[in-house]
């Protein structure tokens, strides 16, 4: 679609003088060019056995053959066009103009992508064709180009994907102290993550910021499995090599075998439940469903993998790869340090057991209050490294000072150091799709890579300045970024984060009302910028005809009605053909007869009565009225933009902002619905309060399933409010807003919450078990608080293992500043924040409260007894 530049116009320009001279109308001229200029065909004729195709030439091929049209003959002399008009190459009437760095006008071409298309690959193929052009003296400037966008956040992604898989497969070597359990991770990791690939393929799930997030914030908890897998067969190896000097082939792969099965269903039925906690991602729809669900597909993929592969691969590895003298947990020095810290505590959580239930009990109180204090937002806004400045200008502008506006905030923007290029649309593209009048500006503004960039500069502080740069009387300016942006109209045809739409039966209240909503807000300390449309801003010259004057010359409204459309507004008559190029034939008066008013008032009109002033067929005057009808459901409807200030949510503005319009009274028949940003959050949570119970149901089955023991079901499914709680520390910490992105990171959370505190009671069964089996009737509350000891302590490691690993995972993902770090960011810090939580209550906790439900068993076992 183009945009700006010109468009040629054969234009027959009339003096009405010469017209009237001789006794001619407008009607007249354009009948002639209208029956000169056509082809026609003659069917066909035979000649030696060939059809020869007749074919009559009747086209204008240029501004002379127009001239030399004859209107009428005057006492035996013809009368052509050329003596009674000018014929000429001017433009059409242009409805877009387009500047480049404010130095001027510039033609653009805007690539419009068929939907569903692959946007990169579309992009290569068009920097290809682009290359293959070669046009004398033009040169071709690439303004806006989303492909580097594509490759800045791709290549983010890539790079932490390396990181976390790195930081992972350390974290276990360190705890492990053998090298060949690391390569096990080495070769799961990749294997699963090439799986997820695999069926990202197969499915058509795109490489984008949203899919490899899923399966960067999945890296760690993918391999858990695996590390509790490989850990327990280390601790079984270990416990025989010292019960036996030498241990047989067989016995080596029996052990493994057992140490699998042992921890196999339970930690697969965790990971599953991982997994389970995640799909109803699946149940969002509208914006976020589009957002989200590429994010919960590769998740899905990756841990659905993950788990499979810990129970059939990580054996098979594990027989292969675990050979030879196997190291004791104690000579690790990592180990030993995190026994000596956690020991302490533990002794200390069950001698006050109560005291530490009570604290973890009142702490959870704390939930409810640190919740209200977070702000909403539907979504964290994409720093899309270019903006997108709209200023608001006043309806009715023409052309040219369109252009002046755009090149005089294009010269702006350009000197700034940091900014590599500047274009301005005024107006509309040559497209359907852009129905934009001249008053709304459009401006693309792109940048130089940030080492070039003033020391200490960054995107908000640039915006900020560039802000303050354009304070332009008669300008609202308005900030966006072009992707965000386009959604924005596209979904709401609000292009500010914020909008109200006012409706109303009676278009006249429209305006009124809009602007007492705009005054009101305006006064608002959380406003940055709002404006209401001025839609009613239109200017008209009405000709009012008068149809018994029209009867008293025995003349049509048509006649009337195409001489306007003629003689003032210049109507296209004909077409010229220039081989496959199409131009406009229109006709117009000399610009000095329709200038004004008064002008207009004084052209004659060609009667059979001799010519007459168009005064005397119609009033004609000048009125203000709208410029722009919209309407929805069945209404007039206009817009109020709003820009909340930076750091206030858009959730947390409406809510002020309700108060401020509690008083302004609407008519019946009127009324406002907010718009933007607010309304999406709204939708969203409409579906995501009924998804969080579904799913908290589905975690308590699969919780059962896994441990079939109610007690500790319920148990580990109370750890859940603390992992949240941890989650909101951390957002609170992070001073982010509560949104979709911090909900679904919640959602991921729950899973791991509740994996970390099964591994822990999985451990506290199996060492009760022992200690039981070893005294059998002796067994009594002693050996009990050793049993807790040995499955909490002496399992340590497989815990800090899983632990440390899902937070390696998560660790890049916080630190990254690239392109899309902050919808990840907010994913990953309610899991890093639960996750910290939940590990603190299952090492504390948890034994505390499985000791106690041990206890009360072996008193009801004594009971029945006697």
């Amino acid at each position: 679609a183009s945009v700006g530049g010109f468009v040629p116009d054969y234009q027959v320009v009339v003096d009405n003088d010469r017209l009237l001279q001789y006794d001619l109308g407008i009607s007249d001229i354009t009948k002639v060019i209208k029956s000169n200029n056509n082809d026609t065909g003659g069917r066909i004729l035979l000649q030696n056995g060939y059809e020869w195709m007749v074919s009559a030439k009747g086209y204008v091929k240029d501004l002379d053959d127009i001239r030399a049209l004859v209107v009428k003959t005057q006492n035996g002399i013809p009368v052509t066009i050329g003596d009674i008009a000018r014929v000429e190459v001017t433009s059409t009437i242009r409805r877009g103009v387009a500047d480049l760095n404010g130095e001027g006008e510039v033609v653009g071409g805007i690539v419009m992508l068929r939907y569903g298309s692959d946007v990169y690959e579309s992009i290569q193929k068009i920097k290809q064709k682009m290359s293959e052009l070669k046009i004398d003296d033009v040169e071709v400037v690439t303004t806006y180009d989303r492909s580097s966008l594509i490759e800045k956040a791709v290549d983010n992604l890539k790079i932490t994907l390396f990181e976390e898989c790195l930081i992972v497969i350390l974290i276990i070597g360190l705890f492990l102290f053998h090298f060949r359990s690391s390569l096990i991770v080495l070769i799961i990791l990749p294997l699963t993550i090439g799986f997820a690939f695999l069926f990202m393929k197969m499915l058509g799930v795109g490489s984008n910021i949203m899919s490899l997030g899923g399966i960067a914030i999945a890296i760690g908890a993918m391999v858990d499995a695996s590390i509790v897998m490989i850990e327990n067969a280390h601790k079984e190896l270990h416990k025989a090599q010292q019960n036996k000097s030498e241990i047989s082939n067989s016995d080596r792969v029996s052990i493994i075998l057992n140490s699998s099965q042992k921890v196999g269903r339970p930690i697969f039925f965790a990971l599953t439940l991982v997994v389970v906690s995640f799909l109803p991602i699946f149940a969002l729809s509208g914006q976020e469903g589009q957002l989200f669900t590429p994010l919960a597909y590769t998740k899905t993929f990756a841990m659905a993998v993950g788990a499979i592969l810990s129970v059939t691969l990580v054996p098979v590895l594990l027989i292969y790869f675990l050979r030879g003298e196997i190291p004791s947990e104690t000579k690790n020095p990592v180990n030993r340090f995190f026994i000596w810290i956690y020991n302490p505590f533990l002794k200390i959580a069950l001698k006050l057991k109560y005291i530490i239930l009570v604290l973890t009990v009142a702490s959870l109180g704390y939930v409810y209050p640190l919740y209200k204090t977070l702000n909403w937002e539907f979504m964290p806004m994409l720093n899309e490294q270019t903006f997108m400045y709209m200023p608001v200008t006043p309806y009715g502008i023409g052309v040219d000072l369109t252009k002046e506006i755009t090149q005089k905030t294009d010269k702006i923007l350009a000197s700034f150091p940091e900014v590599k290029t500047v274009f301005g649309k005024g107006g509309r593209a040559t497209t359907a799709t852009d129905p934009a009048p001249l008053g709304m500006i459009e401006t693309i503004i792109t940048f130089k890579d940030e080492k070039e960039w003033r020391e200490g500069m960054t995107y908000k502080k640039l915006m900020s300045e560039m802000e303050d740069a354009l304070q332009i009387p008669g300008l609202i300016n308005s900030w966006t970024y072009p992707i965000r942006g386009r959604i924005d109209m596209l979904l709401s045809g609000v292009r500010t984060p914020l909008g109200i739409k006012l409706y109303s039966k009676d278009a006249d209240d429209l305006e009124k009302y809009a602007t007492q909503i705009e005054q009101k807000l305006r006064g608002s300390d959380l406003t940055q910028s709002v404006f209401a449309d001025k839609a009613s801003a239109g200017y008209y010259l009405d000709i009012d005809i008068d149809e018994s004057s029209l009867a008293r010359y025995n003349m049509s409204k048509k006649v009337l009605l195409e001489y306007v459309s003629s003689a003032i507004g210049g109507m296209q008559i004909g077409t010229m053909y220039k081989g496959v190029e199409r131009y406009p034939i229109t006709i117009r008066l000399e610009q000095n007869q329709r200038q004004s008013i008064e002008d207009i008032k004084s052209l004659h009109i060609k009667t059979s009565l001799g010519p007459i002033p168009l005064s005397n067929f119609a009033k004609i005057s000048f009125r203000e009225s709208s410029s722009v009808i919209k309407s929805e459901m069945a209404l007039p409807v206009t817009y109020v933009y709003i820009t909340p200030k930076d750091g206030v949510s858009p959730t947390a503005y409406k809510e002020a902002a309700a108060k401020l319009l509690s008083d302004v009274s609407l008519p019946d028949g009127t009324y406002i619905e907010w718009e933007g940003q607010s309304e999406y959050l709204e939708s969203a949570m409409n579906k995501i309060v009924w998804i969080v119970p579904i799913v908290l149901l589905v975690i308590l089955v699969l919780i059962y399933m896994a441990l079939r023991e109610l007690v500790t079901t319920i148990m580990i499914f109370l750890t859940l409010p603390f992992a949240f709680l941890g989650g909101l520390f951390y957002i609170n910490y992070l001073n982010f807003s509560m949104s979709v992105a911090v909900v679904v990171g919640f959602l991921a959370l729950l899973g791991i919450a509740a994996q970390t505190a099964i591994i822990m009671i999985i451990y506290l069964q199996d060492s009760v078990s022992e200690f039981k089996e070893k005294y059998a009737d002796e067994f009594n509350e002693q050996h009990l608080r050793s049993a807790i000891y040995q499955g909490a302590v002496k399992r340590v490691r497989p815990k800090l293992m899983t632990l440390f690993a899902t937070i390696a995972g998560l660790l890049p993902i916080m630190l990254s500043e690239g392109v899309g770090s902050e919808v990840m960011q907010r994913i990953a810090a309610p899991m890093m924040g639960g996750v910290v939580s939940s590990a603190v209550l299952s090492l504390l906790v948890i034994p505390v409260l499985y000791e106690m439900y041990i206890k009360r068993k072996m008193i009801n076992s004594h009971n029945e007894t006697d």
